[in-house]
């Protein structure tokens, strides 16, 4: 006889409490980096406690840190690549909490080997296209308004000093070249993290710059980054693209074929496979299931599911 739910899996602490909603499940960028996030995603430590380790988020932590510590090649560009909901967003939050805080995060060994992990903080800058507003730019709480991609990354990384770099850039809405980007990292291990790039270049197209379009601009600038971080071992560019199917898909489609066609030194990267969906929200959901329980389930359902012929 099958043994109980309730006597072989033990919900998390948030989930008996009543103190999750659904919205805890779309991951954005933005409220982390300002930090102002749910904890579940603000907390390094509990972030990491509630993420399965899956094939695509080592992958992309060795690629990573592997080519800023230079203990391996790696990829100085990586898209992430994969449906709605595939969990894109929520690998680009773990980069940025490695890049600020490293080793010092508990349990991080299940996703990587601590001797590619900096022991110093990691130079970011992580921004959301949706967050953007190529009409009214981004404000900061210091005065600073971002108007264009650049800018944020310049001052996401170099707050006022560094946005000062590339203001001439962002106040024209002209892409800057590498020489600006080399001064603005510094030689300092930097990772540039972009997700949902379609939806900007959309918004961005509707915006003149003389005789060209902000979108434009934001092409040109991200062959500059590509072609800068291909020259560097101390920076990574990771991006993230929808797939061809969703809202976005003409301007998802114009960058994947421009980029191929430009030959960058790209890896692609898919978060996670259709195999690991059951661990990681077994892993999200419960702090532990009882495995022989979870087998003689399993077998159960089969055995119904073949006698049903």
């Amino acid at each position: 006889m099958l043994q109980s739910i309730f006597n072989t899996c033990v919900p998390r602490t948030e989930i008996q409490g009543g103190e999750i909603s659904v919205e805890l499940f779309a991951a954005k960028i933005r409220p982390v980096v300002e930090r102002n996030a749910p904890q579940v995603y603000n907390d390094a430590e509990v972030f990491f406690a509630n993420t399965f380790p899956t094939d695509g988020i080592q992958t992309l932590i060795r690629e990573v840190f592997g080519r800023l510590t230079g203990q391996s090649a790696g990829s100085p560009v990586i898209r992430l690549e994969t449906s709605f909901g595939g969990g894109k967003t929520h690998d680009e939050i773990a980069l940025w909490h490695i890049c600020k805080q490293g080793r010092r995060i508990p349990g991080l060994e299940r996703f990587a080997d601590l001797n590619l992990i900096p022991d110093r903080t990691v130079q970011v800058a992580a921004i959301d296209g949706r967050d953007l507003d190529p009409e009214n730019g981004v404000f900061h709480a210091d005065g600073i308004t971002t108007k264009t991609l650049w800018g944020e990354i310049a001052y996401q990384i170099g707050g006022i000093e560094g946005y000062q770099l590339l203001k001439g850039s962002d106040d024209s809405g002209v892409s800057p070249g590498t020489s600006v980007l080399e001064r603005l990292t510094n030689s300092k291990p930097t990772v540039i993290i972009l997700d949902e790039i379609a939806r900007y270049l959309r918004a961005a197209e509707a915006k003149s710059i003389g005789a060209s379009t902000l979108g434009k601009q934001v092409v040109a600038f991200l062959f500059s980054l590509m072609d800068f971080a291909a020259s560097v071992n101390h920076l990574v560019f990771v991006y993230s693209l929808a797939s061809a199917a969703d809202t976005f898909s003409e301007e998802t489609a114009t960058l994947n074929e421009t980029i191929r066609a430009s030959a960058r030194q790209e890896r692609v990267l898919s978060p996670s496979t259709d195999m690991e969906i059951y661990n990681i929200v077994k892993q999200r959901i419960f702090d532990s299931v009882e495995a022989k329980a979870a087998a003689d389930a399993a077998r159960e359902y089969l055995s119904a599911y073949q006698g049903a012929d």
